[in-house]
């Protein structure tokens, strides 16, 4: 039965419309530096790239996003032993005892978060945390709370989509947007997989198209979360 959905899935996956990866517009690239330089909203970026870290193994992109907003929040962070007296929240330290409840360290290893799994870690690390699934928003709205969410210091947006529909290698991934550029409609995703790739601005259609697929994890639509201080 598990074989058969997951050959629905692959099979869901490549009848969508796929964007070229010769679409994609990696930051360090001149195209994309001119892209940032011009970008109507980045100030985000800043404040996010410099707490993004790798996630720790290959299942970690939400745990090592939500380290990386809540540090760039700059809210009461907690004090590992090793690095006392100061805070940080690092990708381990978002696996607080109520978060171990709603999915434990172990299982994440497996097979990672799903979107109000992440929305839930959020709420519990004391921010404000609102989830869209894709089936609930279009681009039009998507492009809105992209441009909303970058225009507030207060304000953070995670990205829960898959790599397969932007033409890159890989799967479900999540990671943070730093920036926005109206007159291209691109956003800019803030990969936290940095052994795979750089920053990448992608087109608003495509990102949708990237969110819009089935997590097999949880038989929903991936989507957004938007976070408040």
């Amino acid at each position: 039965m598990r074989t058969t959905i997951a050959f629905a899935l692959v099979a869901l996956v490549l009848a969508l419309p796929m964007a070229r990866a010769d679409q994609l517009i990696y930051l360090t690239e001149p195209a994309g530096e001119k892209l940032f330089d011009e970008a109507d909203e980045k100030s985000p970026y800043f404040k996010l790239a410099t707490y993004l870290e790798t996630e720790q193994i290959l299942t970690f992109c939400a745990p090592a996003t939500i380290a990386a907003v809540l540090n760039s929040l700059e809210i009461k962070r907690p004090s590992p032993p090793r690095l006392y007296p100061w805070g940080l929240f690092t990708q381990d330290l978002v696996f607080t005892p109520e978060n171990q409840k709603i999915k434990s360290y172990a299982m994440v290893e497996e097979d990672g978060l799903v979107l109000e799994q992440i929305n839930a870690f959020l709420l519990n690390l004391g921010v404000k945390a609102e989830f869209h699934h894709a089936d609930t928003i279009d681009v039009s709205r998507l492009r809105q709370l992209i441009k909303d969410t970058l225009a507030d210091p207060s304000k953070r947006l995670i990205v829960n989509y898959t790599r397969q529909a932007i033409g890159q290698n890989g799967a479900g991934h999540v990671s943070p947007i730093g920036a926005y550029d109206a007159e291209t409609d691109r956003a800019l995703v803030l990969d936290v997989a940095k052994y795979k790739y750089p920053p990448v601005w992608m087109t608003l259609a495509d990102l949708y198209r990237a969110i819009d697929t089935i997590d097999s994890s949880s038989n929903k639509t991936r989507g957004i979360i938007v976070v408040t201080k």
